[in-house]
């Protein structure tokens, strides 16, 4: 899984309505191999990414990169929501992993080699920057939930967009474990941590950090056609000619809809990525992800699972999947959803 790691050094910055300490970037600490990827930002290492990329490009770039996340006031009640907060004594923040959005559009903006990109929000200023271009964009009085979309371009210029959107509990942003399928095979019971010493769950038992299940589960349709992996779907780029073709194929008419649409990669025919989300199939006894050299983005909510134990990577075969069988799938806007898998029309 990619990351970044800033060099220790103090800076300052204003303080938003959510954050009133000064900022300054955590000590860099156990990286065993690592390089700097522009000698002008020489604070940004960048770790584990696709082997195809850097990405050059000939001409001024004809798209921007952007991230959609959610704002949330119930988000203020989560301790885990400022996890990995790269500003020192962090505040509670409605504003859903912005530190991972933050990362997905620096890490794009350095692949693309746009320098004007990575000052305005490289290091705990350019955090600060995105932070301070939210709570002037947004409203933090609002008590509706919001999808908000943070647009960059080339220049460095941060613009943003929202939307109501659907409440979801906490647990569907912050599960504590992705439930197993109810057809999934059960061992003998056994001791659990989970259950303070009591017998291993059933997949039918419910823990309070368990996600709540759509009911309908959302339908899941793996793309007829298949799709080249590319910087364009390694990266959330405004150039997405090929999630609208697979939504459009799918049948799928908005983006409030109930259903997600597969991208199969040419390569290999593995799973690459939702159009909108990450799915999760379960997979030996274990929730999985597709892999990071797979083709498809490196989510938001894919690297927090990964990072809190919810699923691991692996390979997913197209003919692995099976008709009607259970999978989640998730964004940075609305958590972790409950879904199945659809294969005949």
């Amino acid at each position: 899984m990619e990351f970044i790691e800033y060099e220790n050094k103090n800076q300052a910055g204003p303080s938003p309505k959510y954050f009133r300490s000064h900022a300054h970037a955590p000590q860099a600490s156990g990286a065993k191999s690592s390089r700097s990827l522009n000698p002008k930002f020489k604070d940004i290492r960048i770790f584990s990414l696709p082997n195809f990329l850097p990405f050059k490009m000939s001409s001024e770039p004809t798209f921007q990169l952007f991230t959609s996340l959610r704002y949330d006031p119930l988000l203020l009640q989560s301790l885990q929501n400022t996890q990995s907060w790269p500003l020192s004594s962090p505040s509670p923040c409605p504003f859903y992993i912005l530190p991972y959005h933050r990362d997905r559009l620096l890490h794009a903006a350095i692949r693309f080699n746009w320098s004007n990109a990575i000052s305005a929000i490289s290091g705990p200023s350019g955090f600060q920057n995105l932070l301070d271009t939210l709570t002037k964009a947004i409203d933090t009085n609002s008590v509706a939930p919001l999808r908000v979309r943070i647009v960059l371009n080339h220049e460095g210029k941060l613009s943003v967009e929202s939307a109501p959107v659907p409440s979801v509990p906490l647990s569907n942003l912050f599960p504590g474990r992705l439930p197993p399928p109810e057809s999934a095979s059960v061992e003998k019971p056994k001791i659990s941590p989970l259950t303070g010493g009591a017998l291993e769950l059933g997949n039918s038992d419910f823990l309070p950090s368990d996600p709540i299940k759509a009911s309908p589960p959302w339908s899941i349709i793996p793309d007829p056609e298949r799709t080249d992996p590319s910087p364009y779907t390694s990266f959330k780029t405004t150039s997405r000619e090929m999630y609208t073709s697979a939504r459009e194929r799918a049948q799928i008419p908005t983006f409030s809809s109930p259903k997600e649409a597969l991208l199969i990669s040419s390569r290999n025919e593995e799973i690459m990525e939702g159009t909108l989300t990450t799915p999760f199939f379960y997979r030996d006894g274990k929730w999985v992800t597709p892999s990071e050299n797979s083709g498809g983005q490196i989510g938001t909510t894919r690297r927090w699972g990964l990072k809190n134990g919810i699923c691991e990577q692996a390979t997913i075969p197209l003919s692995s999947l099976i008709e009607n069988e259970e999978c989640w799938v998730s964004n940075g806007v609305r958590g972790f959803t409950w879904g199945k898998i659809q294969l005949s029309p």
